[in-house]
């Protein structure tokens, strides 16, 4: 990553700005259902890894419009650090991941932090989009929406999930979704993995 106090090119403002843009469109696409919006801010053959879906965007997307979130959920996108190379860049976002539903009839409210790793290209008609997306996970906890309410969680059932992740995955499993348990977190071997790839695909910029 340059120094961030380093002086930029005119060019290189113009290309930051407009990926923080499309990383901001994401979560406001995403959020509000707006599917095509939400289709074009990937590349074709975009990828994108999450807890729930490990595939192509296009499924992903057109998954999303077809199951909708019976849960209120919100990803607020932080802030952003991206490493440029001409038409190439890597992004690393900060993402507050909020949700409130019911969980086997108790109400709850979560909150994940999460950070998107992306691989973002620019090609010949000049927009940035996503070519790869994987989500780290942080830290993760879950409550009773309404005070003194009992929420039942064996402990086996967190017990395989790292504590980035185990909340949101024992409620999405538990809402028919199939949920990996070894998502990477937060100083994982598999974060420094895709760190690595990431990094070297950067470099590959023509």
């Amino acid at each position: 990553m340059p120094h961030p106090g380093k002086p930029l090119s005119a060019v290189e403002e113009v290309d930051l700005a407009a990926i923080r843009r499309l990383i901001q469109a994401w979560g406001f696409a995403r959020d509000s259902g707006d599917w095509d919006t939400l289709a074009d801010l990937f590349h074709p053959e975009g990828h994108i890894a999450v807890s729930w879906f490990n595939g192509p965007y296009a499924g992903f997307v057109e998954t999303c419009r077809a199951r909708p979130s019976v849960s209120f959920s919100k990803h607020a996108m932080a802030g952003t650090r991206i490493a440029l190379n001409g038409p190439h860049a890597v992004a690393e976002t900060d993402v507050l991941l909020f949700m409130r539903g019911t969980v086997e009839g108790v109400e709850v409210v979560g909150e994940t932090i999460i950070r998107f790793l992306d691989r973002i290209q620019r090609r010949e008609d000049g927009i940035w989009r996503v070519l790869d997306r994987v989500a780290l996970y942080d830290h993760d906890s879950m409550a009773p929406a309404i005070p003194g309410a009992q929420l039942s969680i064996r402990a086996e059932e967190l017990a395989d999930d790292a504590p980035g992740h185990r909340f949101i995955a024992w409620r999405l499993r538990k809402a028919g979704r199939t949920v990996p348990h070894d998502l990477p977190g937060r100083g994982s071997p598999a974060e420094a993995a895709l760190r690595a790839e990431a990094m070297a695909w950067l470099e590959t910029a023509a």
